[in-house]
């Protein structure tokens, strides 16, 4: 028989939520029932014995029972918060629990097909950084310097998942630009789009002067 104490007992429920098993009081109940009786005499309650691990006990009581749909609802609940959703964060710092119950037969088998299901390109996502508004500032900063084209149009073909990462972080592109210090509107007026545009339309004043 198992010798329990306070720390064994949040030693091993620390493991579990690592492990990506539900917390709640009953799933503890029905496969974990020794490690329930032994929380209740130690802390007197399920609910502290889980504090005492360091878990949030109100998001073991939220997330307590994972479906697909689910699933899908957090992965893009983290997207929009600009998170780094590439299984190695998620599995290991960010969700455990969301990359244990994804990765499950019974919901997706894996994690590519499960960001796929959320409408999410695993590609971008594998290759995705750590953005943050100081991240996204070095590197708008840095491209401006090496002369770089930094209108959204060319930023979107070279580098989707800094533009998007941008827009996260300060909502609009603009916003972000004038964040590291540069000129939006300049940047939006030297763009290749508007520089033809400029040009067609000279050609075309030139043109009506010359028939005059």
């Amino acid at each position: 028989m198992r010798k329990w104490d306070k720390e064994s007992i949040a030693a091993e429920i620390h493991a579990l939520h690592e492990a990506g098993q539900d917390l709640n009081y009953s799933t503890i109940s029905r496969s974990y029932i020794a490690l329930l009786r032994a929380a209740a005499r130690y802390f007197g309650s399920w609910r502290s014995a889980v504090e005492y691990a360091q878990i949030d006990y109100d998001s073991v009581r939220k997330y307590r029972r994972w479906t697909r749909e689910r699933i899908i609802e957090r992965i893009q609940e983290l997207h929009k918060r600009g998170e780094d959703l590439s299984w190695r964060r998620v599995s290991s710092a960010l969700d455990p629990q969301l990359a244990a119950a994804a990765t499950k037969q019974v919901h997706f088998g894996s994690w590519r097909a499960a960001i796929h299901a959320a409408g999410l390109d695993y590609d971008v996502i594998r290759r995705y950084q750590r953005w943050d508004h100081d991240t996204v500032i070095r590197k708008l900063q840095s491209m401006h310097a090496e002369g770089k084209s930094l209108n959204a149009k060319s930023v979107e073909q070279a580098d989707i998942t800094l533009i998007t990462a941008a827009r996260r972080r300060f909502k609009t592109w603009d916003r972000a630009l004038t964040a590291a210090g540069l000129n939006a509107k300049e940047i939006v007026l030297r763009s290749p789009y508007r520089r033809s545009g400029n040009k067609n339309k000279k050609e075309k004043v030139a043109g009506k002067v010359a028939a005059k």
